[in-house]
C-alpha cells in the first residue's frame, strides 16, 4: 500500500508540474461584465482612433512654433527607465527597462515595453478639437518631467506632463484645459495605452510574449482583442502582462475599451472635463511599466501583485522568494542562492527526512517474511494484506512512515517550483560555466542527466520493498523525470540535482546507522 502511495504522489507532482509549466500562467477567465455598444464617453474615444498608416497625416495637422522647431528628440532618462517622445504628438513613443535585457548575450538591447520599433505611441492623450487648427508652442523638460504645450483654435491650451517615479517604474500623465473662452466649455479626448503583441517582424527573441490584461469587478480578465470591446465597471488597472513584465494604467475609472489594430492592441480611457472661462482642470493617469516583483506591485495596491500567479500554494512560494532573494544578498549569485534555499529546506524537513528514512529501512528488514506470505497466500489476497498489516503492528513498523514526509513537502516543493518557474529574479541570471540564464534549459543538457542519475542512485541505494513489479516502475522513474524535465530551467534541476544529493548523503548516513 505504501508503495502504492508513494508512486501516485510522484505521478501526480510530475503531472502538476507539467502542467504549470506548459499552460498559460494569465489570467484567461473571463467573468459576465457589462458590456457597451454606445456609451457616450467611449463613443467619442472611438471615432479618433487613428490607425498606424495615419499617424503621419495627424502629426503633420500640428504646427509649430519656432521656439519649438530647432529642439531635436525629446527623451528622459534615469537609472531604470528611458522614455522618448514624439515631438509633434507628445506621445511616449519608447519605454525602455535598463535594467532588463532580451537575452543574456546582448546585454545592451533592452526590453522595450512598446513591444515594437514601429509602435506610433506607447501613451498619450488624444484631444477632440473637432478640426480646429493645433500649435505645439512650448516643450519643457525639467528634473523628472517633460511638458508639451499646445494651443488649440484659441480656445484651449492644452498641456501634457509626464512625471516619472525615480526608480519605481512609475510615471503620471497629466493633462491640463485652459480654456480661453469667455464662456464655460466641456473638452473631451481620451488617454491611451498601447503595446505590440508578438512583432510579425521580430527577430531572435527580441519581443516580450504581452496578452491584455483587466482587473475589474475583483477579477482578472483577458479581454477578447478580435474587435473592439468596451467594459464599465470598478477597474482597478488594464494593460499588457507578460510572464516577467506589466505596462498598465492604475485606477483609470469606470469605463475602458479595448482595440486591435494590426499587431497592436489599445486601451482607450475617456475622459470629459468642465472648464470655467479663464481656469485650468486636470485629469491624471498613473501608469507602472516595468518588472513583476511583489516588492515592487504590492505597495501600489489595486490588485497589480494579481498578475504575479505563484498557483494554489502560492503563499509557499511568496516565502521561499522572500528567502531565496535573502540569500542572493550575501552571495550575489541566483544558482548559490538556490543550493542555499535547498540546504536550508533539507535542514528544516531533516527530522521528516529522518523518520521516512528510519521507517523504509525497517520496512527492508521485513522484506524476506514479506515475500514468504506473498508466496504462502498468493490466492488469498484478503489474507495476505491481513496478515501483512498483522506483521507491520507486531513489528511496530508504520507502513505510511516513509511516504508521510514526502506527502507534507509536496506543498513545499510545488511552491519552490513556482517560485523558481515565474520569479523573474532568475530571467538572464547566469550561474556558473555553461549556465549563463537558470531561466531557460541547460542548453547542453548536463544538468537534467545529473538529475537522473542522482535520482537512479538515491532508488539505488534505498530498494523498494515488496511488489517486484512496483519496484521497477520505480527504477523507471528516473528515466521518465530525465526526458520530462529536459527542456525545463536550468534553476529547477539545479534545486532537484542539488536535492538528491543531499538525499543521497542522508541515505548514506542513515544507512550507515541502522546496517
Amino acid at each position: 500500500m505504501e508503495k502504492r502511495i508513494i508512486v501516485a504522489s510522484i505521478i501526480s507532482l510530475v503531472l502538476i508540474l507539467v502542467w504549470s509549466y506548459f499552460m498559460p500562467h494569465t489570467a484567461t477567465r473571463q467573468p459576465a461584465v457589462k458590456k457597451h455598444k454606445s456609451v457616450q464617453h467611449i463613443a467619442v474615444a472611438s471615432k479618433k482612433i487613428i490607425p498606424i498608416k495615419k499617424l503621419k497625416k495627424r502629426q503633420k495637422s500640428i504646427s509649430i512654433s519656432k521656439s519649438v522647431q530647432n529642439i531635436g528628440k525629446i527623451s528622459y532618462k534615469e537609472k531604470k527607465i528611458y522614455a522618448s517622445f514624439n515631438k509633434f504628438t507628445g506621445a511616449v513613443s519608447t519605454l525602455e527597462l535598463l535594467n532588463y535585457s532580451y537575452g543574456e548575450k546582448n546585454l545592451r538591447n533592452k526590453v522595450n515595453l512598446g513591444n515594437s520599433n514601429k509602435i506610433p505611441e506607447i501613451v498619450n492623450f488624444i484631444p477632440k478639437h473637432n478640426a480646429l487648427p493645433v500649435k505645439l508652442i512650448k516643450i519643457v523638460k525639467n528634473t523628472g518631467s517633460v511638458k508639451f504645450v499646445y494651443n488649440i483654435g484659441n480656445k484651449l491650451m492644452l498641456t501634457k506632463q509626464y512625471r516619472f517615479l525615480n526608480g519605481k517604474y512609475l510615471f503620471q500623465n497629466t493633462v491640463y484645459f485652459k480654456n480661453l473662452t469667455d464662456k464655460p466649455a466641456t473638452f473631451k479626448g481620451f488617454f491611451v495605452l498601447s503595446a505590440g503583441l508578438k512583432p510579425s517582424d521580430a527577430k531572435s527573441e527580441d519581443y516580450i510574449n504581452f496578452a491584455p490584461a483587466v482587473y475589474i469587478n475583483k477579477s482578472l480578465i483577458t479581454p477578447a482583442i478580435d474587435k473592439k470591446n468596451s467594459y464599465s465597471g470598478k477597474i482597478s488597472f488594464a494593460g499588457f502582462n507578460s510572464k516577467y513584465f506589466l505596462l498598465s494604467v492604475i485606477s483609470p475609472g469606470s469605463n475602458i475599451s479595448v482595440k486591435k489594430n494590426g499587431n497592436f492592441v489599445s486601451f482607450l480611457i475617456p475622459e470629459r472635463v468642465s472648464v470655467s472661462p479663464d481656469k485650468t482642470e486636470a485629469v491624471s493617469l498613473k501608469i507602472y511599466g516595468g518588472p513583476k516583483k511583489l516588492s515592487l506591485l504590492t505597495p501600489l495596491n489595486h490588485n497589480l501583485n494579481t498578475t504575479l500567479n505563484f498557483g494554489f500554494f502560492g503563499f509557499f512560494s511568496i516565502i521561499l522568494l522572500h528567502i531565496l532573494e535573502f540569500f542572493f544578498g550575501f552571495v550575489h549569485n541566483y544558482g548559490l542562492a538556490i543550493i542555499l534555499l535547498v540546504i536550508a529546506i533539507r535542514i528544516v524537513f531533516y527530522p521528516l527526512t529522518y523518520t521516512g528514512f528510519k521507517s523504509m529501512k525497517q520496512m527492508q528488514k521485513l522484506t524476506p517474511r514479506i515475500n514468504e506470505m506473498r508466496e504462502r497466500y498468493k490466492d488469498n489476497k484478503a489474507e495476505l494484506n491481513k496478515k501483512i498489516m498483522e506483521l507491520y503492528k507486531e513489528s511496530k513498523v508504520n507502513p505510511f512512515g516513509g511516504c508521510l514526509p514526502m506527502l507534507l513537502q509536496i506543498p513545499v516543493f510545488y511552491g519552490l517550483y513556482m517560485t523558481l518557474l515565474m520569479s523573474i529574479q532568475l530571467r538572464n541570471a547566469p550561474f556558473i560555466f555553461w549556465i549563463h540564464n537558470l531561466s531557460i534549459q541547460d542548453p547542453y543538457y548536463i544538468l537534467p542527466i545529473l538529475m537522473g542519475l542522482t535520482m537512479l542512485l538515491s532508488q539505488k541505494m534505498n530498494p523498494m520493498v515488496g511488489d517486484p513489479a512496483q519496484a521497477k516502475i520505480m527504477l523507471i522513474l528516473p528515466i521518465v523525470f530525465t526526458f520530462i524535465f529536459i527542456h525545463f530551467p536550468a534553476g529547477l534541476l539545479l534545486y532537484w540535482t542539488v536535492n538528491n544529493i543531499l538525499t543521497i548523503a542522508q541515505q548514506y548516513i542513515i544507512n550507515k546507522k541502522f546496517a
